[in-house]
């Protein structure tokens, strides 16, 4: 991976990052915002308020998935996720189980810049690349 694809890849993670995680943000805050004292009590809010916290997470393991194999930052980059056997798109089953490591994403982001290869794609067998 040249270092022009490594660098988009890198900034193409940070704007998933933030833009899978900033409606999330919006949602539970207007959510807090409405309900000045919340009720923990109240079974209604703790289902809402336990949906809008998992909400992220799903949202961005499920990102590529979502968009057809591109997430929002590959698709402003020309990035596309590959299986390196056969040089086709990655399944969806490895597009899930690459974004899974989103739960351990501080060391994911360091392998990332350092090894230029992200767990997930390390553990799936695939690769990122412009085409």
């Amino acid at each position: 991976m040249n270092t022009n694809v490594r660098m988009r890849r890198i900034i193409a993670w940070i704007i998933d990052w933030n833009l899978s995680g900033l409606p999330c943000l919006l949602y539970t805050t207007i959510f807090m915002d409405v309900f000045k004292r919340p009720s923990f009590q109240n079974i209604g809010y703790i289902l809402i308020f336990m949906l809008l916290v998992f909400l992220y997470p799903v949202t961005f393991v499920f990102r590529d998935v979502i968009f057809k194999g591109r997430s929002i930052g590959k698709r402003i980059f020309g990035l596309y996720v590959l299986d390196k056997n056969t040089n086709e798109p990655a399944s969806i089953k490895q597009r899930i189980i690459r974004n899974l490591f989103f739960f351990i994403y501080p060391v994911d982001g360091i392998i990332l810049i350092v090894t230029k290869e992200s767990i997930g794609d390390k553990a799936v067998n695939t690769t990122v690349v412009k085409k």
